[in-house]
């Protein structure tokens, strides 16, 4: 039977596994600087594609269900998210900035690529995901369920005329940096939050659709992986491949979710994001200086072994750190709280 509290755990999920999916990417993209790809490399890497644009998704979802029906200030939210999105984006993009230019930033330039993202390649989702937040909340009162359908509809054209008609983007950043190369993406979050109830119980009560959108999500992954043309993660067939694949998936997950006694870790998959390239790095240093790390990327079973120990070890760092800025957040937070509710005593027994 359907419940939020099910479909959000599958969600969770859903983020763990898009999380490696992305470090895949990355790590068959390394791969090449090795050895010359196979089948194996090409079809792995295409597939990781997924990855990012289920990431999307679900950013819509949970934003959405952020700010539905609730009252609060602008200063709140933003506080929020500067906190748990953008300070931590600034630290790996100077982190990366570190690996990357064996150095700190120093000038006008440096600090610029700090800020937009420039310091490694997979930190421009993040800076665009700042972009969203801010048009989300701008725009909440404007952009609801009753009028998703026509909005999703607008958001679709942009996007497609952004990639494929103006196709630049500003200040040296390519498209993939702003938003609009990924609104429809992200507010195709929405539509599945405000409408989530009706399609999963029809699911549920039509078994057939749920069995046609598998099969169909399995068809047209065949398709990417086989076909000679790359679709990058903004393509809109590849987008809403994704999506059938995202909502069909949750849907299967929705009836083993209880089994698998998911606890929710707020931000692990964030920093799974923000931290798996430099383990990537790191990992493949390590393995060229002391082994043949040719000899592990020819053998595929050992490179996929290689591959998930590197997330298992990206997976517990970002625990850690999920833990320990959320905890410490928290302590911030009851001390200011402490310290309001001393002043309010003391001024009741001044009184």
């Amino acid at each position: 039977m359907y419940s939020d509290k099910r479909l959000f755990s599958s969600l969770f999920l859903m983020q763990l596994l898009s999380s490696f999916l992305v470090l895949a990417g990355h790590y068959t993209a390394d791969v090449d600087d090795y050895i010359e790809w196979t089948f194996w490399e090409t079809a792995l890497n295409q597939i990781s594609r997924y990855g990012t644009v289920i990431l999307a998704i679900i950013t819509g979802f949970f934003t959405a269900h952020s700010l539905d029906g609730k009252k609060f200030s602008g200063t709140r939210f933003f506080k929020g998210k500067l906190k748990y999105i953008y300070f931590p984006f600034l630290f790996a993009s100077v982190l990366y900035f570190i690996i990357m230019k064996k150095g700190i930033p120093t000038n006008e330039k440096d600090w610029q690529d700090v800020l937009n993202g420039q310091t490694a390649g997979h930190l421009y989702f993040i800076f665009m995901l700042c972009q969203y937040y801010v048009f989300a909340y701008l725009f909440r009162r404007l952009i609801m369920k009753k009028n998703i359908l026509l909005v999703i509809t607008l958001f679709f054209v942009i996007q497609y005329m952004y990639i494929h008609i103006i196709a630049h983007g500003w200040f040296g950043l390519g498209i993939r940096h702003f938003l609009p190369t990924w609104i429809f993406t992200l507010y195709l979050g929405h539509l599945l939050y405000w409408y989530r109830k009706p399609m999963f119980m029809f699911m549920e009560k039509h078994k057939i659709v749920l069995i046609g959108l598998l099969v169909l999500s399995g068809f047209t992954m065949y398709f990417f992986v086989m076909s000679s043309k790359l679709y990058t993660a903004n393509h809109l067939i590849f987008v809403l491949a994704t999506f059938a694949l995202l909502v069909s998936s949750a849907a299967i997950l929705h009836y083993i979710v209880d089994a698998l006694h998911l606890r929710f870790q707020k931000g692990l998959t964030f920093y799974i994001y923000l931290l798996h390239p430099a383990f990537i790095i790191y990992a493949n240093k390590f393995m060229e200086t002391n082994f043949t790390i040719e000899w592990i990327f020819h053998h595929k079973a050992i490179s996929a072994l290689y591959m998930l120990s590197i997330y298992a070890v990206t997976f517990a760092v970002s625990a850690i750190c999920a833990q320990l800025v959320n905890r410490g957040f928290s302590w911030l937070t009851s001390q200011k709280q402490k310290k309001a509710t001393n002043a309010i005593g003391a001024r009741k027994l001044d009184g």
